[in-house]
């Protein structure tokens, strides 16, 4: 996957949103990225501060991400991501609860919960997300996990992870920073037995 479209994949939370931005990047016959050109928030500068921004970040996608669920006990993570274009570098994070996605704010410098909202309720959603998180009910594997095994695997330090259903399967999508590389890990959990 092109830098800039996994890029674009990091910055935009929901799975269909992704899907749809990251295929509106096009290459023009010179080879380069025909949105990236025209939408300064995809530069190669802009990507270059915030993956500066992050590995400056004092705390990771993974304390962000048990905070969140701290907040809602028996919530499970089903999206977050680093933000660091605001003042304060920040990790959105959604997290599921009987029925209700709550989005927190989390401040990657000192960890302290900057916002917490009822972002909308599973019923609110696309059919596409609505099944995304009704996969999430049906494996063992949770997000802290999958940042885990991702972070092993790409030997680096996890950005964003999301979840996603293709083909009937659901997936963990996780980015991790190396060095000055992202890679994309895809997880399939095995579903739960009952």
């Amino acid at each position: 996957m092109r830098r800039i479209a996994l890029f674009t994949l990091i910055l935009l939370s929901w799975t269909s949103l992704a899907h749809a931005a990251v295929g509106a990047t096009t290459t023009n016959p010179e080879g380069r990225d025909s949105q990236a050109s025209t939408d300064p928030a995809l530069s190669q500068e802009a990507i270059d501060r915030e993956l500066d921004k992050f590995r400056k970040t004092e705390v990771s996608l993974h304390q962000a991400l048990r905070i969140a669920e701290k907040i809602h006990p028996g919530s499970r993570t089903a999206d977050i991501s680093f933000e660091g274009g605001l003042d304060v570098p920040v990790y959105k994070v959604r997290t599921l609860q009987s029925g209700q996605i709550w989005e927190s704010d989390i401040d990657g410098a000192t960890a302290k919960v900057l916002n917490t909202a009822l972002f909308s309720t599973v019923q609110g959603l696309n059919e596409t997300d609505r099944t995304s998180l009704a996969a999430l009910d049906t494996i063992s594997l949770r997000m802290s996990d999958a940042i885990k095994i991702a972070e092993r695997s790409a030997a680096g330090k996890a950005i964003s992870g999301g979840l996603t259903t293709k083909d009937g399967k659901v997936a963990f999508i996780i980015v991790v920073v190396c060095g000055k590389n992202l890679k994309q890990v895809t997880l399939e959990p095995t579903l739960r037995r009952r």
